[in-house]
């Protein structure tokens, strides 16, 4: 309610301002006032005009200058959350030791629990590359040395056939010619020794199978080798060398009885007077096949070693 001082009135009833509408709280007048029109001024006992004025706005927009870093807004907005950050303090008791901070400290690495040795079988490499190099013996010996040596008879000239030789005489019993074993030696065979013809007939294939063995020992020796596993083992392929090295010999000995040879020992020892004696090849692809069976058996067959040490030194583990 606004209140007009211009009329005369008691002193102790005059307003501090006087001449302009001031804002009145009507409980603490002492009297009534009369009912008051819609924005007419009406006089009150005390002689004051009062009338209803609107209310002054009591926040007002600040308008933008140099000074105000903050633009005005078009209209009322939202202002971002204040976030106060609280301090929160940590549980303790007396009874956590005291720690004081050393800045020159480093962190201390944790120990780290020594790894179990991982022991394979030993390779025995020494024995892999002797095997490997017997066998490739074998092979060169059989193919490059005298099987057996052929005495002069009527039709056939002194000679003495390599390994090579009879195998390639295989193909002449299938009716190849030209070749040594099959023009100089079968073609000669008498037409009634059928035994004599049987077993020179056998002989090229023996070889064969003793050739095609030792180079499959060599192959088997050489994976050891580069597979760093134990060359132990008991050799069947060796065994059945000794016996096919064993079966040329006895061949060659029945084709010399068969052309009526009667002492076996000037074939064994090729003394004159033997027409067929035996060659030098078999003796070293017998040897050959007995070493091949009993060089893989020194690996110890227990033997270990820790894996990845220069030590190389064994364990016999059972």
């Amino acid at each position: 309610m606004d209140k007009n001082n211009i009329n005369n009135a008691p002193a102790s009833a005059m307003p501090v301002d006087a001449g302009r509408w001031v804002a009145v709280d009507q409980n603490n007048l002492g009297f009534s006032v009369p009912p008051l029109p819609n924005g007419q001024p009406v006089q009150g006992p005390d002689g004051a005009l009062y009338c209803v004025g609107k209310s002054q706005d009591t926040v007002a927009p600040v308008a933008g200058n140099a000074n105000n870093a903050i633009p005005t807004p078009s209209g009322i907005v939202q202002l971002p959350p204040i976030v106060q950050p609280i301090a929160l303090v940590p549980y303790t008791s007396q009874n956590q030791p005291l720690l004081q901070y050393d800045p020159y400290s480093r962190p201390v690495e944790p120990e780290v629990a020594p790894k179990a040795p991982v022991y394979i079988r030993k390779p025995y490499k020494g024995i892999s590359i002797a095997s490997m190099l017997i066998a490739i013996i074998g092979v060169v010996a059989l193919l490059l040395l005298s099987v057996l040596d052929f005495a002069k008879l009527a039709g056939r000239p002194e000679c003495t056939m390599a390994g090579y030789q009879i195998l390639a005489g295989a193909l002449s019993i299938f009716g190849v010619e030209g070749l040594i074993y099959g023009d100089y030696i079968l073609a000669n065979v008498a037409s009634d020794n059928a035994m004599g013809k049987i077993v020179l007939s056998i002989l090229p294939f023996v070889v064969l199978v003793i050739t095609v063995i030792f180079v499959v020992l060599a192959i088997k020796y050489l994976a050891k080798l580069a597979q760093g596993k134990s060359p132990r083992c008991v050799s069947a392929l060796a065994i059945i060398n000794v016996i096919l090295s064993v079966l040329a010999a006895v061949l060659g000995m029945l084709a010399y009885t068969a052309e009526g040879g009667e002492a076996i020992v000037d074939y064994f020892l090729a003394n004159e007077g033997a027409t067929i004696t035996m060659g030098i090849a078999i003796i070293v692809s017998l040897i050959a096949s007995l070493v091949l069976f009993i060089l893989p058996l020194c690996a110890k067959k227990n033997a270990y070693m820790v894996e990845k040490d220069p030590s190389k030194e064994s364990y016999s583990i059972k």
